[in-house]
């Protein structure tokens, strides 16, 4: 079996079409957005924070497995659509 030539858009599409990519994004998505809510106002120190934003990433992680499963089952299915 041949290594595939290691390219930006080869780096791309296989991120695009990996799970733990969607996992990953919609985790930050739900740190960025949900982070600033549930640590203004309450006195945390740096670490607190940090380790309040770390927790709403792993669960915005965990809880995106169906969804990204679903997405890049879709996204394979067109492209081998597109293909035929």
């Amino acid at each position: 079996m041949r290594k595939p030539n290691i390219t930006v858009s080869y780096i791309f599409f296989y991120l695009l079409f990996s799970d733990d990519a969607w996992r990953i994004v919609a985790g930050l998505v739900c740190a960025l957005f949900l982070g600033p809510l549930l640590t203004q106002g309450r006195n945390l120190s740096q670490g607190g924070e940090v380790m309040v934003w770390l927790m709403i990433l792993a669960i915005g992680w965990s809880v995106t497995a169906w969804p990204a499963k679903k997405i890049t089952g879709a996204l394979q299915r067109a492209v081998k659509r597109a293909a035929k």
